[in-house]
């Protein structure tokens, strides 16, 4: 089976579409992406052949940019064409992202059969547009089932084998050793994704000196790839690590009894395969403010309660996380109804709607 995955321009784009390969190891996989996206670093970093196409979003802030867009879209829409030619391909695959626009109304045009998998709890651009044209849309929330109409079966978002099949005691141990943790200490996650959060930054900032007495507490906190981590050590009796990025994710998963973090769909598919507890503080800028509604999935569970960003500050999460790290029967709730939203099988089942339509 010959397979075109489409996707890209951000990690919660690229890892789910990369965990689909892994899935589909007997097929003959080609990625399709842009030259900007993470996808340049990750998808070869991961070993898979990555073809580019030229193309852009649409940026509603400048309206008037729209007939140059358009331009780049068509012949994007040319370039994939011509793509989808070379590799022949049995079916095309789009994850998301500017990308599996052009590509996916190329494979509608030569009839390629077009799969779709939407990770966020709203279908976005490029989805809305080709659900029409797909044979199957697979989506990471029941909620989403409406939106993506007949042909919409829902998966899960795909994870990478090596977080699914997890051995989270064994992985704790390791994490203890490599973040220097103490193994008594309770311990608070705190990230804002790849690139980092700002407002949750500027919270876990004060948390030295908020918590500067405590010794039955500790905090990771991971400040993301655009910012650069604290290197003073904390004062008083708290333990505190600051670092810009952790490669694998399942690490501080594993040592955590608590995480603060943003409410993308990938962190949220992430936090329910871990069952670790959460506070979720969405990103405010979203029009359609999915992260609040993925937040919202977890917090209708009891798996995590949900605080705007407008109302972040280092006392207010210091209180929270205050008021949940020591209640273990809450935290053992929590982390029970997160593991309820969990599907380690959502790669294997997008792969089996990919081996559906391809015959």
């Amino acid at each position: 089976m010959n397979v075109v995955l489409a996707g890209g321009g951000t990690a919660g784009h690229v890892n789910p579409a990369l965990a689909v390969a892994e899935a589909l190891a007997d097929a003959s996989i080609t990625f399709v992406g842009t030259e900007r996206g993470a996808e340049t670093k990750l998808v070869p970093a991961a070993g898979w052949p990555l073809e580019l196409v030229d193309v852009v979003g649409f940026d509603r802030s400048r309206p008037w940019s729209l007939p140059a867009t358009g331009v780049r879209a068509i012949q994007a829409t040319r370039g994939a064409t011509a793509l989808l030619k070379k590799v022949n391909p049995d079916v095309v695959v789009g994850m998301g992202g500017y990308v599996s626009l052009p590509v996916g109304v190329a494979a509608a045009r030569l009839r390629i059969p077009l799969v779709l998998h939407e990770q966020n709890i709203v279908l976005g651009l490029a989805n809305r547009v080709l659900r029409r044209a797909a044979r199957l849309v697979g989506v990471s929330f029941e909620e989403t089932l409406v939106q993506a109409g007949p042909r919409g079966r829902y998966v899960g978002l795909p994870l990478p084998r090596r977080l699914v099949e997890c051995d989270w005691d064994r992985e704790r141990s390791g994490a203890i050793e490599n973040f220097g943790l103490d193994p008594v200490r309770k311990t608070l996650l705190v990230f804002g994704g790849s690139l980092g959060a700002q407002s949750i930054n500027q919270a876990a900032a004060r948390l030295p000196q908020l918590w500067s007495d405590r010794k039955d507490r500790q905090v990771v906190h991971i400040v993301g790839s655009r910012h650069d981590p604290e290197t003073s050590a904390a004062p008083g009796d708290l333990v505190f690590r600051s670092v810009g990025f952790v490669e694998r994710m399942e690490e501080a998963y594993a040592v955590a009894d608590l995480a603060i973090c943003r409410g993308g769909a990938n962190t949220v598919a992430e936090l329910a395969v871990a069952g670790l507890p959460s506070i979720v503080v969405p990103y405010p800028h979203h029009r359609d403010r999915q992260q609040e509604k993925h937040g919202r999935v977890l917090e209708r569970a009891g798996a995590a309660v949900v605080v705007q960003d407008s109302t972040v500050t280092g006392e207010s999460l210091a209180a929270l996380a205050d008021e949940l790290l020591f209640n273990e029967a809450r935290l053992e709730g929590m982390s029970a109804a997160a593991r309820t939203l969990s599907r380690p099988d959502a790669a294997q089942a997008m792969a089996s709607l990919v081996r559906e339509v391809a015959g």
